[in-house]
């Protein structure tokens, strides 16, 4: 036989070798993923779309439509009340905030700052009379079904926007506001409304079960905090309006709203996933995602003709092994995720399982890798690992959900508090005498597990504290930890040495703030 065919049968050979190693090897990856799905399902994870979904929405009780009407009249508002959001209970010095409802006008220093009388804004909100009655109406339809089509995948052009999100955070933001112009008026009752209202979206939102969703119930809560906040200080509310307030917060749900959203954005990722695999088109449109997102940063650069042969052998490379692999540290990842979320429900300590969460997405690899957004951005998304890079997107909620818990326990305890002086004219000695009359339990710092920490003070007030995010009790300092940088005085500032619930300020605080603003 003539050497050049010995060659040529030897590259044949070689190559053949090559396709069936590298067939093998797919078959493998596609083998591994497939066995670790069948142990999570057998472990009672759900694995499909329809074992996830949100329940039906009977129509009696859903506001979906109202909600629709009054945040479409919301949305065109032209008034100062449209387009000036009114930050409620404003932190104006460590532990302190200021009463809005009390000052004589209402302002922003920020960028883009205001001034607006309370006789401006109390004529926008009259303007706006018929929102204001449409979202009342929620509180007898306090569910919300948009009719989200999740199998159609996060890539859909419609499905961000049946979300109404942006709806969402401008309507706690409006209805908050409007409920501290109620409290100038002295009309607590009204107030207190408004504020459930707002609470009312909030719980209702947690049928979405997305991660985004998720996020944007905790800024809304957030929000409404605020407001709550603002209530307890006017003189005027009742122990039965705080009745109702407090049953609105009580009911709000964050940990399990982040434990639903885990387990859907696992399956609809999964569906997007089999599309890219299976069709080039589908796969495009995801480039042009990240295309896009670079071009708004900023950071596009137009490929040479050698990056897009290297792109398109990624993809390849992608589609038949690389995806496989990823998928499979990704559904790990997930995993860890959903196991913190559940043993945080058990202990009711978030803390400790945040740093085993950390733990076990360094052991997979994940905890070195690139946030998704942050690489989407950037421009250079890694094919190799754009799956597991979503798991640090996503696990950075579960310490947002503490927050909101703390939130929740916070204000639950100030409003028992609250309830409990004006039924028997002066604060509890402990807090575990709020128990019965005025709550089941006593409430819980979501951080460590343990009671909330309470104080009364001898001038009247009252210290109530939660041992905030380093999981260290401080005794109630709201300071900023040394070496922070932050000039924000906010009560949860993720740099407070603890979060304590804000005293109202002096004059001569708010007129230092005013004069001194934080930069």
């Amino acid at each position: 036989m003539k050497t050049h065919w010995k060659i040529l049968i030897s590259a044949a050979a070689v190559l053949a070798a090559v396709i069936f190693i590298s067939m093998v090897h797919h078959f493998q990856l596609r083998a591994a993923v497939e066995k670790y799905q069948a142990e999570l399902k057998a472990g009672g994870i759900p694995m499909e779309l329809a074992q996830i979904l949100p329940p039906s929405v009977a129509p009696e009780r859903n506001g979906s439509e109202l909600f629709l009407k009054a945040s479409s009249l919301m949305m065109k508002d032209t008034s100062c009340l449209g387009s000036n959001t009114i930050y409620l209970m404003k932190a104006v010095a460590p532990g302190k905030a200021m009463v809005l409802s009390s000052q004589p006008d209402v302002r922003d220093m920020g960028y883009g700052g205001y001034t607006n009388s309370w006789e401006t804004i109390q004529a926008a909100a009259e303007q706006n009379k018929e929102a204001l009655e449409l979202f009342q109406q929620i509180i007898e339809r306090p569910e919300m079904d948009f009719h989200i089509r999740y199998e159609n995948g996060f890539y859909d052009s419609k499905f961000f926007h049946a979300l109404h999100l942006a709806e969402m955070k401008r309507s706690a933001q409006w209805l908050n506001g409007v409920a501290v112009i109620e409290l100038h008026g002295g009309n607590s009752e009204t107030a207190v409304k408004r504020n459930v209202i707002s609470l009312t979206l909030v719980h209702a939102a947690q049928g979405q079960r997305l991660i985004i969703s998720e996020l944007v119930r905790i800024a809304c809560a957030s929000i409404a905090q605020g407001a709550t906040w603002e209530i307890l200080q006017s003189p005027k509310v009742t122990e039965d309006q705080l009745a109702m307030l407090q049953a609105s917060w009580m009911r709000l749900e964050f940990l399990q709203g982040y434990k639903d959203a885990l387990n859907m954005e696992r399956i609809v990722g999964e569906i997007e996933l089999e599309r890219w695999r299976s069709s080039n088109r589908e796969m495009n449109k995801l480039f042009e995602l990240f295309e896009n997102a670079s071009k708004t940063m900023g950071n596009y650069k137009v490929p040479t003709l050698f990056q897009k042969a290297n792109t398109a052998r990624q993809r390849f490379l992608w589609r038949y092994w690389w995806s496989y692999s990823d998928k499979l540290r990704s559904l790990k990842g997930y995993a860890a995720l959903l196991e913190a979320a559940r043993e945080a429900e058990t202990s009711r300590a978030f803390q400790p399982v945040i740093k085993q969460q950390d733990s076990r997405l360094n052991d997979l690899g994940i905890g070195k890798l690139k946030d998704s957004i942050e690489s989407v951005f950037s421009g250079e998304t890694h094919l190799e690992s754009m799956l597991s890079e979503s798991i640090q997107s996503i696990g950075k909620t579960f310490s947002r959900a503490m927050r909101a818990e703390s939130t929740k326990q916070l204000s639950v305890a100030a409003i028992a508090l609250k309830r409990f002086q004006l039924k028997r004219g002066s604060l509890p000695e402990k807090l575990f005498e709020l128990t019965p009359e005025f709550l089941t339990t006593a409430p819980i710092d979501p951080v460590d597990g343990q009671p909330l920490r309470y104080r009364r003070n001898a001038d009247g007030t009252f210290l109530l504290y939660s041992i905030g995010e380093d999981g260290k009790d401080d005794g109630g300092n709201p300071s900023l930890r040394k070496g922070s940088t932050s000039s924000s005085f906010f009560w949860q500032n993720t740099h407070a040495l603890d979060w304590v619930w804000p005293q109202p300020a002096t004059e001569a605080e708010v007129k230092f703030f005013y004069d001194h603003p934080p930069k």
